[in-house]
């Protein structure tokens, strides 16, 4: 007749018992069930699911370490290049050009700010100037009104402050 047992807290009591029966009598067989010590498994890291945290834990998370303080050496300092002279640059030319114009109220083109710079530079890229222009009035010098007429190509040629 087989042996039942309602809960599990049964079946190992009555298998302690047996089991210190048996050890008692020196043999042990391979069927027996692990011991409670044996049974514990290692702690799972992390949380559970809808677990709520403690207090403590949730401060401790909260808190954010920044990034480290660092402290400029004599070295890194002596090494520190000066800012490079912008002021002879394609862009800071075209720029002058530009407020002189509107400086003077007047309007003008892209090819008139190229006249203003080839003048003073004769080797000077039109293309580049020109390109140059249109970059500028888009960003730089947004704020000022444009107009457009007619140009020799098939593109209408763009009329600045008018």
């Amino acid at each position: 007749m087989p042996i039942t047992f309602d809960t599990l807290d049964e079946l190992k009591a009555f298998y302690r018992a047996f089991s210190l029966e048996d050890k008692k009598v020196g043999s042990r067989t391979k069927t027996e069930l692990p011991s409670e010590a044996e049974a514990v498994l290692p702690k799972k890291r992390g949380r559970k699911p809808g677990q709520v945290l403690k207090k403590e834990a949730v401060e401790k998370v909260a808190k954010k370490r920044g990034p480290k303080p660092q402290a400029q050496s004599a070295k890194k300092l002596a090494l520190v290049k000066p800012k490079r002279d912008k002021s002879n640059t394609l862009t800071a030319k075209i720029q002058d050009a530009i407020r002189g114009y509107l400086n003077k109220k007047g309007s003008f083109t892209a090819n008139d700010i190229y006249d203003v710079l080839s003048k003073k530079e004769p080797d000077i890229n039109k293309q580049s100037v020109i390109t140059s222009v249109l970059k500028q009035m888009n960003s730089t010098f947004s704020n000022i009104s444009v107009t457009e007429r007619p140009g020799n190509g098939p593109r209408p040629v763009k009329l600045y402050n008018a």
